[in-house]
């Protein structure tokens, strides 16, 4: 298995690096799937109770997660940018109970192809408010990308 890289070149950004045992397209396809998604943000102490995806630029998402101890988290986005099998550029925005802690953050999603069924991966996440949040979303982001990683090595070993 390839390791996950993840760098922090400032206090609001961050960057991670996989490459997938995958054809570019599969890897892509994944990122706007409602189905892969819920896979990938599963988590031990969360569960995605929804996910509403319309893959288009201008589209919105809207991803939901239940958890013992902090009840239903809300996050979404408008897509700014879609370019089959290159990039995606999204918001990335947490529901918050006060207005004046929403912060929309950015994040682009860069898709690589390299020999065959092999791609780079890049996601560049930014403009976080502080490094505490930008840290939590690099171990939630390494996890997702991992579990993408199991989910396409799954589907290719099945044939």
């Amino acid at each position: 298995m390839i390791a996950t890289e993840v760098t922090k070149p400032a206090p609001t950004s961050l960057v991670i690096r996989r490459t997938f045992d995958a054809p570019v397209e599969r890897v892509f396809d994944a990122w706007l799937s409602p189905e892969a998604l819920r896979f990938m943000l599963m988590g031990d102490e969360h569960k995605v109770v929804g996910i509403d995806v319309d893959a288009r630029p201008g589209g919105s998402y809207r991803i939901s997660w239940e958890t013992q101890k902090d009840g239903v988290w809300h996050c979404g986005g408008v897509y700014r940018e879609i370019v089959k099998n290159e990039r995606i550029v999204c918001t990335w925005t947490w529901e918050e109970d006060d207005p004046a802690d929403v912060q929309d953050t950015l994040l682009t999603l860069e898709f690589h192809a390299l020999a065959p069924g092999k791609t780079e991966f890049v996601l560049t996440h930014t403009n976080f408010r502080t490094e505490t949040s930008r840290d939590s979303h690099g171990e939630g982001w390494t996890e997702a990308i991992n579990r993408l990683a199991q989910r396409l090595e799954a589907a290719q070993n099945a044939g």
